[in-house]
């Protein structure tokens, strides 16, 4: 029989709230400096939004983030396109072309990241963010703290509901996410659930990660298939109620599965990069080694 107290390990970080709050100032004060010398940009164009992977992502894995975005909007900066292959090529009307692309932007706030924190802070890029893993001394022990900073542009879909947008150079990879609606729609799923959807999102990743014997959860999956099990099968803390979601997950169509902001088919969408593939062979893993341990 499983025992769930011993897969509700968390990530638990001292000092955790003054230490996000000190990023996020310090992330601002990086943009201002990036952008003081641009006056086509001026500092009502810039909002931050973020999405706390240690609150709603947290399980005994290296992967937590402070995921923060960057919404930077200036139609100074939005040039006549000229180029007929540019339309041709980008298929949705929101995208324009730009003086400073974010490819751009991206490259400028990293060099001024490297300006802004000392050797107690590692600095890398990927495909649409920066990245710093920044450690701290609390109580005389180092602590690690994670966090990503994605530059973007506002986006408002077809339903007029505001969202942001970021993309690479050759326009091949785009994402549209819904921050404020995420964490809200997040909030308001545990809260229905009586706790329970928080409950088995640490419980299964944490499963999920003693069955690979690995440390690390792609962002968000995990919360965005159980964010489409109906309400009324998290009943109790029980197996039966573990296998009953596994095997919802396993029984019904994914494609149908929405975002957790709800804006978009989270396995099907030409803006979100989940692989139905990893999906399926995550549950079929879980779904057996869940037998296992029966």
């Amino acid at each position: 029989m499983i025992n769930f107290n011993n897969y509700l390990k968390t990530i638990e970080l001292p000092n955790y709230d003054n230490v996000k709050e000190n990023l996020i100032y310090l992330t601002k004060n990086v943009v201002q400096n990036y952008f003081k010398d641009k006056p086509m940009f001026e500092e009502n164009n810039f909002k931050y939004y973020y999405y706390d992977d240690y609150i709603f992502n947290t399980n005994n894995s290296n992967s937590n983030y402070i995921t923060l975005y960057i919404e930077i909007n200036q139609e100074k900066n939005i040039k006549t396109i000229q180029n007929p292959k540019f339309r041709k090529k980008v298929k949705d009307d929101k995208i324009k072309e730009l003086h400073l692309t974010l490819e751009e932007i991206k490259n400028g706030l990293f060099e001024n990241y490297i300006l802004s924190f000392d050797n107690n802070t590692v600095l890398w890029q990927e495909k649409y963010s920066i990245n710093l893993s920044v450690n701290e001394i609390v109580d005389e022990q180092k602590v690690n703290y994670l966090i990503r900073v994605i530059p973007c542009f506002k986006y408002v879909n077809e339903n007029n509901i505001e969202g942001v947008i970021y993309y690479d150079n050759s326009m091949t990879k785009i994402e549209i996410e819904y921050p404020l609606i995420s964490t809200q729609n997040l909030i308001e799923k545990n809260e229905k659930t009586n706790g329970l959807y928080h409950y088995f999102d640490v419980v299964i990743k944490n499963l999920f990660l003693e069955c690979r014997k690995e440390n690390f959860i792609y962002f968000e999956i995990f919360e965005t298939l159980l964010y489409n099990v109906p309400n009324k099968l998290f009943v109790d803390e029980s197996i039966k109620t573990l296998t009953n979601i596994i095997n919802f997950l396993r029984n019904n169509n994914i494609k149908d599965y929405k975002t957790i902001d709800e804006q978009d088919y989270a396995f099907t969408s030409i803006y979100k990069s989940f692989s139905i593939l990893f999906a399926k062979h995550a549950l079929s893993q879980l779904e057996k080694y869940i037998k296992k341990l029966m």
